[in-house]
């Protein structure tokens, strides 16, 4: 694969943003990941060993889209099967160059910059890079900085009302789906689970009190998650339904009547999401899980949490990232600001 060295670069002589078939991205990840890609570079293959499926087909999709769209190359599998710690500086130079004019918004700039980076990174921390010389393409792909968007970190939480209403309804239907589905939520809004986190908790992850959880979250990272009375309560209401067998802790419910929970079965994330946007179908958009786990943050920030604790309960490996759920505005900073005393006379 070869990256021409731009004297200038224009929109015209750029593509539009490339298409990759979700086909294609699926098989590339499972040959990266398997114990011996054969058509995945090594290079690449690090930059994804890690991490859920999910992440690597979209780094891997990102990383294609990106040097496709220069026009110089038109296969996703020339970009994959190319030894990325052989390019030169001023390949990444070019490509950070036609991302710049290629995508918009700079959040999809900066995401775009990160397949690449997290190429270079990998090939770094395996020797296959010097690190001078990933210093170097790092650096050509710096991030931009994003200022803070508040308008759009208020959107995608719910109100209290509207959570309020979606535990009522549920409460008010006697069904055992019901109680899955208020112990799901609950999980979710209350302790802020991503929903394949949700789906993967089993019952042995619970302790013997029903006061804490342990949850596997991305990269397989191990954390404790407190609940809160009311997700402890909903929890309880459910393992009445479910019984103490051991097994996954949200399960389908059987098709026949009566309906039981089918503990050698786990629920699915896209039940998961089926089930959030079930409950709360009132509302005027769609709702998704992550709307649930963002509210969670903003309502702990709200009642005065710390941004690290915050960031600890959620998984998250920085709090700047947590710090993007915040829906808090000016307003809270200048109270904040108000409790200082500055001796001045």
């Amino acid at each position: 694969m070869d990256i021409e060295v731009y004297e200038g670069l224009d929109r015209e002589s750029l593509t539009a943003p490339a298409h990759v078939p979700a086909a294609v991205v699926r098989a590339a990840g499972d040959d990266a990941r398997s114990p011996v890609p054969t058509g995945v570079h090594r290079s690449v293959a690090l930059a994804v060993a890690r991490g859920s499926e999910k992440t690597a087909r979209l780094r891997l999709e990102r990383l294609a889209r990106v040097v496709m769209s220069t026009g110089q190359v038109d296969s996703p599998v020339a970009v994959w099967s190319t030894d990325w710690s052989t390019l030169p500086s001023a390949a990444y130079e070019a490509l950070d160059r036609s991302i710049g004019a290629t995508w918009g918004a700079p959040s999809t700039r900066n995401a775009m910059r990160d397949s690449v980076r997290a190429v270079v990174r990998a090939c770094r921390d395996a020797g296959l890079m010097t690190h001078d010389r990933a210093t170097v393409a790092l650096s050509a792909l710096r991030p931009e900085k994003i200022g803070r968007d508040e308008e759009k970190q208020a959107r995608g939480h719910l109100g209290r009302e509207a959570v309020k209403a979606a535990f009522a309804a549920m409460a008010a239907d006697e069904s055992p789906t019901a109680r899955r589905d208020a112990a799901l939520i609950a999980l979710l809004v209350g302790a802020g689970l991503r929903r394949e986190e949700a789906a993967a908790l089993d019952l042995a992850d619970l302790d013997s009190g029903r006061e804490t959880l342990v949850v596997t979250g991305k990269g397989a990272v191990v954390r404790s998650v407190p609940l809160a009375p009311g997700v402890r309560r909903a929890i309880v209401a459910w393992l009445e339904v479910r019984c103490d067998e051991p097994g996954p802790l949200l399960t389908p419910m059987s098709k026949t009547v009566p309906r039981v929970a089918e503990t050698g079965r786990r629920l699915s994330v896209n039940a998961v999401a089926a089930a959030v946007k079930r409950r709360f179908a009132g509302e005027d958009a769609t709702v998704r899980p992550h709307d649930l786990r963002r509210t969670f943050v903003g309502d702990l920030l709200d009642a005065g949490a710390d941004l690290s604790s915050v960031s600890k309960i959620v998984g998250h490996t920085s709090p700047s990232t947590t710090a993007g759920y915040d829906r808090r505005g000016i307003e809270a900073r200048r109270a904040a600001v108000e409790k200082l005393s500055v001796p001045f006379v």
